[in-house]
């Protein structure tokens, strides 16, 4: 259920990325591109840190 509404957000978000450029202002899409970018090293930051918490306590092999 939640990777069909991701895929739903993300193809509403590509499909209206034209109009929503002319609407936001320059600076706003800066802003956007900053947070988006911010949160995706945030997700890498997570997962490496819980693969590494998992090789761990696993045992190194």
């Amino acid at each position: 259920m939640g990777a069909a509404l991701a895929l739903l957000v993300v193809l509403a978000s590509l499909r209206f990325a034209g109009a929503i450029g002319r609407w936001l202002r320059p600076s706003a899409i800066h802003f956007l591109t900053r947070i988006m970018g911010l949160l995706l090293t945030a997700v890498a930051v997570q997962l490496i840190a819980s693969a590494v918490g998992r090789w761990i306590q696993n045992g190194i092999s």
